[in-house]
């Protein structure tokens, strides 16, 4: 017959510690964390701030290799001691179970950090949306409309007149060639607005619909080039609602016989270089939202 003895030693040791097996287990958890709190002293008393552990930092970092030296046989002393107490424990055993546990940490910190990639990147998205939105030159179309199916925001909606009287010192889209312009309107749930093609920029009238109880949203006017095939930004206004209303109160008050001159418009820069004279009418004649169109 065997000896029934599982641990180091085979003979009967007075310290041996007869308890239940998840005691043992926990018993050797817990000497496992303290060797490893052993080993990372030095980091550990470098975040402390107390005087002692700043006087043993200073120490230990100019002697790293004898402390961890020292570390290492006294660990290894401690672990070899703590498994002969156990009964149920060998060294084979323990080491086993080290590696299953390393091997199940890898795994799941793939996971991990899978799963925290994935997190983070949705993150950044929710977070700089606004920026990668400009970044990306996309900042002024609307992708999902929700309209009355948003839970979160209740619209009041109301349609207003962009007249636009002229547009000046725009940069040149091609050396071969002047300008063809024309302006494309973006703001909020409307469909893009355009205008016809002007050899020079002329008077136009556009209407949307804006949400006076979203004064951050924005209001896009867009000055392109049209080539032959395709179009490109030449400049462009981004203001947000609560400038509109602004432009609105000093400029749509003006009788309807207006003039075109500088008095019955507002000047706004352009962004990189150049002006646009506009005014914003309301439609107090309509009691619904307009279908956004050209006028």
């Amino acid at each position: 017959m065997g000896n029934p003895r599982q641990g180091i030693v085979f003979d009967k040791w007075p310290l041996r510690l007869d308890v239940a097996y998840e005691y043992q287990c926990w018993i050797l958890i817990a000497v496992s964390l303290f060797c490893l709190s052993v080993c990372m002293l030095p980091c550990l008393c470098g975040v402390l701030k107390g005087r002692l552990a700043k006087r043993f930092t200073i120490w230990v970092y100019s002697r790293l290799h004898t402390f961890f030296c020292v570390a290492f046989y006294f660990n290894l002393t401690l672990l070899i001691f703590t498994i002969g107490l156990l009964p149920d424990w060998t060294v084979n055993e323990f080491v086993s179970v080290s590696f299953d546990l390393l091997d199940w940490v890898l795994v799941n910190t793939v996971k991990l950090l899978t799963s925290s990639t994935i997190l983070i990147a949705l993150y950044i998205l929710v977070r700089f949306k606004e920026r990668i939105a400009v970044a990306a030159g996309v900042e002024h179309m609307t992708f999902l409309r929700l309209g009355k199916w948003n839970l979160f925001h209740s619209p009041l909606m109301r349609g207003i007149e962009v007249i636009i009287w002229k547009v000046e010192e725009l940069p040149s889209g091609s050396g071969l060639k002047p300008n063809d312009v024309f302006l494309e309107c973006h703001v909020g749930q409307n469909e893009p607005s355009r205008t016809r093609v002007h050899n020079n920029a002329g008077s136009s009238a556009i209407q949307v619909n804006i949400d006076e109880n979203d004064p951050e949203e924005l209001f896009t006017v867009l000055v392109k080039d049209q080539e032959l095939l395709v179009s490109s930004v030449l400049c462009k206004l981004q203001v947000r609602t609560k400038d509109i209303l602004a432009v609105e109160a000093s400029t749509g008050r003006v009788s309807e016989d207006f003039v075109y001159d500088a008095s019955a418009f507002s000047q706004l820069q352009l962004q990189p270089r150049g002006r646009i004279w506009l005014r914003v009418n309301p439609l107090e004649e309509e009691k619904v939202p307009l279908t956004s169109g050209l006028c």
